[in-house]
């Protein structure tokens, strides 16, 4: 054993051969020493088993190492629950959007019956409500979606409104139609031009020639 004396209060160290740290059994200081076993640094207690022992051996670690690891997890947590809120709630709109995705645009009162039925069906499975809206009229309503739906005829104009990303309302503009007589009449004067275009062609045709005629008897 070998004697060495403490920087803090004086006493005598002892410090075994085959050991790199010592400890001032009076104080209570601790110290590495170096190769010549001349005292250099002073630990503190919780250091020491650290350097001794590895990490994990120790009683407790420092609070200053424990914050920044602390606030790493958290940032961790936050980003992963973030992400999936996020990508459960995209996925939720599209699944529930993805039924009325080609309702929109002029569409014939049959294809209008179809709709009509996906808003029944997602109303009756579904606690988000889709409402119709048609003849300044909106309702949620499965018997009066189905008279509407009855009394539909000819082509419309389908719109759609959002809610937080959601379908929330289905809009119907009836479309004017002309009657048959009319859409007759008007095909007759389209084709009446078309055959005064025609005769008109003609009857220049028929001067051409008649032209070309006269010169060469001139000649």
């Amino acid at each position: 054993m070998e004697k060495l004396k403490c920087s803090s209060c004086g006493a005598e160290l002892e410090v075994e051969e085959n050991k790199e740290y010592a400890k001032c059994n009076h104080c209570g200081a601790r110290y590495k020493l170096n190769e010549d076993l001349n005292v250099n640094i002073k630990l503190d207690d919780n250091i020491k088993e650290v350097l001794n022992n590895g990490l994990g051996t120790a009683k407790h670690v420092s609070k200053f190492f424990l914050i920044p690891i602390i606030i790493f997890i958290i940032i961790i947590f936050s980003i992963v629950i973030y992400s999936s809120f996020t990508f459960n709630n995209k996925a939720d709109k599209s699944s529930f959007n993805f039924q009325f995705s080609y309702v929109s645009g002029t569409k014939d009162a049959f294809f209008v019956d179809s709709t009509l039925d996906k808003i029944i069906e997602s109303n009756n499975t579904h606690g988000r409500k889709v409402a119709l809206v048609y003849d300044g009229k909106e309702t949620t309503d499965k018997s009066e979606i189905i008279e509407i739906k009855h009394s539909l005829s000819g082509t419309y104009k389908v719109s759609l409104e959002y809610d937080e990303g959601y379908v929330s309302k289905v809009i119907l503009d009836k479309l004017e139609q002309k009657s048959t007589s009319d859409y007759i009449k008007e095909k007759m004067e389209e084709s009446q031009k078309d055959i005064e275009s025609s005769n008109e062609d003609f009857k220049k045709k028929v001067e051409e020639m008649q032209e070309e005629a006269r010169s060469l008897f001139d000649n």
